[in-house]
């Protein structure tokens, strides 16, 4: 994990658990082991970063902030800091992609480093990112150490699926819940952050999560979103077909679509209950029942399945832009294809 002075710079919605954090660390009060938890895109890493440079600060101003001056702040900020770790997913170059587990090796070795005395006699800090990536194994070693936990040493779990993790290591945490924040306070935000975009638009396409809306305007996916919601209206329209409408699926960003397909389901949905009332989606509503949505929603859930069994992405575009292709069929249109 690379930290610079952006990410590890104060996200307005996390005023409360930071504040929570500084009173733990100067009552000395900071536990042993700590959960992030929380749906993604609301900066837990960022949190995480903000924290270590805390920790790691020779001195830290009044505030509680990292001076960003100091040796500790200048071996954070280059990745080098001998008393932080930070455990992810390595990446597997046979497959071309991260491996499913933070494996063994990599907790024997944090364990190790954990036996040996402090630098600077200072804190020490391990983030495992993302917790719920450990296997079985994985977790009892963790579980191990925080039953003799080190003086001066603090891990920190991030988790998007906190209870997928073990009980008896959660039990073990002190947990600091990152929700959603306020709309508002998100738009307001992104409309700081550099570049010109439609700030209500993509955080609501990014699930109001702001830091993956600001990560979708960066990425370029959040023009592509618009443009695979005008080929879904377009192809219900019949103006273009199915396997030119796949072929602008990106294999990489199938999973990106399919939230895409879920949510102009969802649309169509409230245009049925009445309560979306753009014209686009009000008139393809006109051509489904509640029970054809649901069927297109089971088939889109089923396909974000079986992408992690390894099956063939361009193939699943193609099957679910097939179907979206025969039940928004216009009523016109519906006879000749009979005859």
């Amino acid at each position: 994990m690379n930290l610079d002075p952006e990410t590890i710079r104060p996200l307005p919605w996390h005023a409360q658990p930071w504040q929570r954090v500084q009173d733990a660390i100067r009552a000395g009060q900071l536990g042993h082991a700590l959960l992030l938890a929380g749906p993604a895109g609301v900066g837990k890493r960022r949190f995480a970063g903000r924290l270590a440079a805390r920790l790691m600060c020779e001195t830290p101003d009044a505030g509680g902030e990292a001076c960003g001056r100091c040796r500790g702040c200048a071996q954070t900020l280059a990745g080098s800091h001998p008393n932080l770790s930070w455990l992810q997913r390595e990446f597997n170059d046979r497959k071309d992609k991260l491996k499913r587990d933070i494996s063994m090796e990599q907790l024997r070795r944090m364990m190790e480093s954990l036996s040996l005395s402090s630098h600077y006699g200072r804190n020490r800090m391990v983030v495992i990112d993302p917790a719920d990536a450990m296997n079985a194994s994985g977790v009892n070693a963790v579980l191990k150490t925080l039953e003799e936990p080190p003086p001066g040493v603090h891990l920190v779990l991030i988790s998007e699926r906190p209870m997928a993790l073990a009980p008896t290591l959660r039990s073990r945490c002190q947990r600091l819940v990152f929700a959603l924040p306020d709309p508002a306070l998100s738009c307001q935000w992104l409309q700081e952050q550099p570049g010109q975009f439609d700030a209500p638009t993509t955080l609501a396409e990014a699930g109001n999560a702001p830091l993956a809306a600001l990560e979708d305007q960066q990425s370029g996916l959040a023009e592509q979103r618009l443009a695979w919601t005008e080929t879904l209206l377009a192809l219900a329209n019949r103006r273009c077909d199915p396997l030119g409408a796949a072929a602008q699926v990106d294999k990489d960003r199938v999973v990106a679509w399919l939230k895409v397909f879920q949510r102009c389901l969802q649309r169509i949905l409230l245009a049925l209950a009445g309560v979306d009332a753009d014209p686009g989606w009000r008139a393809v509503s006109l051509r489904l029942r509640g029970a054809q949505v649901e069927r297109l929603l089971a088939e889109a859930v089923d396909a974000q399945r079986r992408l992690g069994s390894n099956a063939n992405p361009q193939l699943l575009v193609e099957s679910l832009m097939i179907l979206w292709w025969h039940l928004s069929e216009p009523p016109q249109n519906r006879g000749a294809s009979r005859a």
